[in-house]
């Protein structure tokens, strides 16, 4: 049955020739090439443990008044939003696991792209012609960074509040336009009452969006391209030494994919990563908090205590340093 319908289905689609090419097509042995792959996964394990966390989360900011199995926050009055994450920790099955394992695929994520991104630049892979690619990575990169600060925003507990002023007060500080974008994302002065919705929306379906038409771009010009590749015997800018796809470096593939998620569940459940409950809600009145960001975004939190405190005024304009 099988045979007759691959028959069928290259009768009306004449698929054959590129599946053979394809099947074909040869990628480098050397394991710092699998380095996109890793990232790659990251981005799958990501989708499916977001789908699983929208189905639970609540990214109202209507105020209700804790009364759930966390004993400490009873009678604490926070956001829906919060309360949810709260609920979706100690009262989903898998919640907290598939909530850590998300977080840990985003930590991971990005720290594949920058390590795959650095054997680019270090090797000088980024050299004409793909050149173009070496743009989409950093693009990717940018992409997945306001990814992870927007998920690691929408709980809205001390920490993600705190690390929203800071991303508000950092857009309001862009001359010009700065005032009229945080205008028009939080809907008025923060911490506003319609952001978290907005930001659910930016988070979930704008960004990955984006991420994917970049990806899918970065994958069909380097289908293209070929790899890169180090130097060797028989090694040119035109062809590839190493294994064909089909069998050897898919199932290679395919058992990173199952390291790779392994991995991230043994994250997820035995190494606690950002216990929301022991923050507590976000307070607009409380300007401290003892956490420190996740590390891709730790520049700007070091920048922030670094810079002093000035104002230039120029053409009409004050610019906060």
């Amino acid at each position: 049955m099988i045979p007759r319908f691959i028959r069928w289905l290259d009768n009306r689609l004449g698929a054959a020739p590129f599946i053979r090419d394809a099947l074909r097509k040869v990628f480098p042995d050397h394991w710092s090439f699998m380095l996109g792959e890793i990232a790659l996964y990251c981005f799958m394990v990501l989708v499916a443990t977001g789908v699983f966390l929208t189905l639970f989360y609540n990214s109202s900011t209507d105020r209700v008044v804790y009364h759930g199995p966390y004993a400490i926050l009873h009678g604490i009055s926070m956001s829906k939003a919060y309360e949810s994450v709260l609920r979706l920790c100690f009262q989903v099955r898998a919640g907290l696991l598939i909530r850590q394992v998300h977080h840990w695929a985003a930590v991971v994520f990005l720290a594949a792209i920058v390590v795959h991104m650095c054997r680019i630049f270090f090797t000088g892979a980024f050299r004409r012609p793909r050149e173009i690619n070496w743009m989409i990575g950093v693009s990717l990169l940018i992409l997945s960074i306001l990814a992870g600060f927007s998920g690691y925003s929408l709980p809205d507990d001390l920490p993600s509040g705190i690390g929203l002023h800071i991303g508000y007060s950092v857009l309001l500080s862009v001359p010009i336009v700065g005032a009229w974008a945080s205008f028009l994302l939080w809907g008025g002065a923060f911490p506003g009452d319609q952001f978290l919705s907005r930001l659910l929306v930016i988070h979930m379906f704008l960004l990955p969006a984006l991420i994917v038409t970049a990806l899918s771009a970065h994958l069909a010009i380097l289908w293209h391209q070929k790899h890169t590749q180090f130097r060797g015997p028989g090694r040119t800018e035109r062809n590839v030494v190493g294994s064909p796809l089909w069998p050897r470096y898919a199932l290679k593939s395919l058992g990173l994919l199952f390291m790779v998620g392994a991995t991230l569940v043994l994250l997820g459940g035995f190494f606690q990563i950002n216990p929301v409950w022991e923050y507590g809600p976000f307070d607009p009145s409380v300007g401290t908090s003892p956490t420190q960001p996740d590390w891709y975004m730790g520049w700007l939190d070091g920048v922030l205590r670094l810079a002093p405190n000035w104002e230039v005024h120029a053409f009409g304009h004050t610019i906060a340093e």
